[in-house]
């Protein structure tokens, strides 16, 4: 009997870690597997709720089922302890996933970028669910392997006493791995920047209690070699970051989990220095909320990749988390393994601790300040009023500059007579604003939580947020081809809708102005200067030939290098055989609506304002504009999505208004579709 006790006691290590690495494969394959055969069965379920219900039970019951097996079969085994605290890891990380998930599939919203302030709910729900969880996860898993009860579920938590200067080491750290963003990025809309930071706490504050608190003081309590139960902290880590595709399908979790490794490791090597979380709270935090607040998240939805300056970030924080943490266990390894170590005083200690922390948080401010874009791009809103001028009999004018002139006055006039009101409160408030007339509407730059207030007012029709669009300070140009090409006879584009042909009767475009509204016009490009209406081949004229709906800059400029080559399709002609525009004879005048390549219904409309009477620049478009300067066509190669602020509605004023004025808009269908 004593022989079979002495034999189900002994622990093989082979064994004993071959289980355990299978079972931590096994937890790192199953939420993945269970998530992507509950989107292949997305439409024989018709119900997303019932299927994201399903996926979470089915996890549950598979990831417990075997963690619960191996709990039993090694219970009072002090030998095999290792094992079950591997068991009771997986158990307790389990729950954590089915309540995160939860979260996930009750409020869709937060498995998206952070546009307008949207997911606090959701974070406020995950740290209501999640903090009681691990409350009780941290009384219950010493029991799970056979350990006492925690007198203090604290120190359990990874709550004890902090070591101040390891926390300011932390505070170092956190300054050094976060520095390149104030110098790449810029802050958005400060409401979506607060929300955000909730929502960075809500999903670290858990995370990091469970897996480096709870599960930490776990596996440290039972492994005997330590270094084995900070590798297994790690996988979890790792595993609990892909995890987080399950059960909406957000196969972004892998790529985050790279980029989370080196922290992992890093977290961990600050957790093995002390008894508590506090040091790894600020490193996590800032580690993972730096690149959503400076970043503008329209950048990867719209182009599907950051910007070449925010990729080189991303890898200059990488490369340096993956070297701090070997570099830090490195240099405790060699301190414990002195024999005759210097005996540092506590304060001394936590002096150059402060002072490390001091001058890498005022170079990271002093970079901010001086090389970065300082103050936060708010978001506004439109005062949309409830007459819009009537145009119905503009139409029947047959003269082509009285047509232009009685809309311009018919649509000033309107807007004269019902904006004062709204005009004068926001004086009272010393609100910044700019009215429109083209669509009787007034923008209002910042000051977003005044929307309720306006929307009540007589003669208001709707208020529309205007989102804003962040500059950021150094951008990495994306280089194009700018060298010679041989001249063709006719380019294939060309060719295909037989422009020579047209070309051949005379119409070239001669005589006609074509508008464009874009990211800019590089209006000095051989195929465009030749044709700029404000160009006469010795000096350029830019006043009503250009404008700035961003930054009102006084020559023209393209900041994405989309809008010269629109242009360059429209009318495109060096005069030294390279023809690439289909209007050759045609003159052009431009406005810019968009900043990097994004713009919002303010902006749009301003550009469509003043192709309709031009203004000189620093002019007042509602008394300097003179419809003698406008164009006959309009060319619009882009589109107003509802994260631009845009509805299906929100521009037809404008458009239906140049259309009576007698202005042609050209509308580009989209990139896509069949040929």
């Amino acid at each position: 009997m004593s022989t079979d006790k002495r034999r189900d006691d002994s622990a093989p290590g082979c064994w004993q870690a071959i289980l355990a690495l299978a079972l931590l494969l096994y937890l790192g394959v199953v939420p993945l597997g269970v998530t992507f055969l509950a989107e292949r069965a997305r439409s024989l379920v018709p119900a997303p709720g019932l299927l994201h219900a399903a996926a979470l039970l089915i996890t549950g019951g598979l990831l417990l089922t075997p963690a619960g097996v191996l709990l039993w079969l090694v219970h009072d085994r002090p030998a095999w302890r290792p094992l079950g605290s591997v068991a009771a890891a997986a158990a307790l990380l389990t729950g954590y996933l089915l309540l995160d998930g939860l979260v996930r599939a009750a409020f869709l919203e937060s498995t998206k970028p952070v546009l307008h302030g949207e997911g606090a709910d959701a974070a406020a729900v995950r740290l209501a669910l999640l903090l009681p969880y691990l409350w009780l996860a941290a009384g219950g898993a010493p029991r799970l392997v056979g350990l006492p009860a925690p007198r203090r579920r604290r120190a359990w938590l990874g709550l004890g006493r902090p070591d101040a200067a390891l926390v300011l080491i932390a505070l170092a750290i956190a300054a050094l791995l976060t520095l390149p963003w104030p110098l790449t990025g810029a802050l958005g809309d400060s409401i979506t920047t607060l929300s955000i930071l909730f929502q960075t706490l809500a999903a670290v504050l858990p995370n990091v209690l469970l897996l480096w608190g709870i599960l930490f003081r776990l596996l440290t309590a039972t492994f005997t070699r330590p270094w084995l139960a900070a590798l297994t902290t790690i996988s979890l880590a790792m595993l609990t970051a892909s995890a987080a595709a399950l059960p909406t399908a957000d196969w972004q979790a892998l790529a985050d989990a790279v980029y989370l490794f080196p922290l992992a490791f890093l977290l961990t090597e600050l957790r093995a220095r002390g008894r508590t979380v506090y040091p790894l709270l600020p490193v996590a935090f800032l580690y993972r909320a730096m690149p959503l607040i400076f970043v503008d998240p329209r950048d990867a939805l719209a182009q599907g990749i950051p910007e070449p300056e925010h990729i080189l970030a991303h890898t200059v924080v990488l490369v340096t988390a993956a070297l701090l943490g070997p570099v830090l266990w490195g240099g405790r390894w060699l301190w414990l393994s002195l024999r005759d170590r210097p005996s540092i005083p506590p304060a001394a200690r936590l002096a150059a601790a402060g002072l490390a922390a001091l001058i890498l948080w005022a170079l990271w401010g002093g970079g901010y300040l001086v090389f970065g874009e300082v103050g936060f791009a708010n978001d506004g809103f439109l005062i949309i009023m409830e007459e819009q001028a009537d145009l119905s009999d503009i139409a029947a004018i047959p003269d082509r500059e009285e047509r232009l002139q009685a809309a311009y006055d018919a649509l000033v006039e309107t807007a004269e007579r019902t904006q004062p009101p709204i005009r004068a409160e926001l004086n009272g408030l010393g609100v910044p604003y700019r009215p429109y007339y083209l669509i009787n509407m007034i923008r209002v730059d910042g000051h977003r939580w005044l929307m309720p207030r306006f929307a009540k007012r007589p003669g208001v029709a709707q208020v529309l947020l205007n989102p804003n669009v962040r500059e950021y300070p150094h951008r990495i140009p994306i280089p194009y081809t700018d060298g010679e090409s041989p001249a063709e006879p006719l380019p294939p584009n060309l060719a295909a809708i037989h422009a020579d042909e047209a070309w051949s009767l005379g119409v070239t475009g001669e005589g006609v102005v074509v508008a464009g509204q874009d990211t800019g016009y590089d209006w000095t490009h051989p195929a465009l200067q030749p044709h700029y209406r404000g160009w006469d081949g010795i000096t350029a004229t830019h006043d009503y030939n250009w404008h700035d709906a961003w930054d009102d800059t006084a020559v023209p400029f393209d900041d994405d290098s989309h809008g010269t080559h629109t242009m360059g399709i429209v009318l495109g002609d060096d005069g030294l055989g390279h023809t690439i525009g289909v209007a050759p004879g045609a003159r052009w005048m431009g406005c810019r609506n968009m900043r990097r390549g994004f713009g919002n219904p303010a902006a749009y409309t301003e550009c469509m304002e003043f192709f309709l009477a031009p203004y000189p620049h620093g002019g007042d478009p509602f008394s300097d504009g003179d419809v003698r300067y406008a164009p006959h066509v309009i060319n619009n190669s882009w589109g107003c999505p509802d994260f631009e602020g845009c509805r299906p509605d929100t521009l037809r004023p404008a458009v239906e208004a140049l259309r009576a004025a007698g202005i042609m808009m050209v509308v580009s269908v989209g990139n896509d579709g069949p040929a």
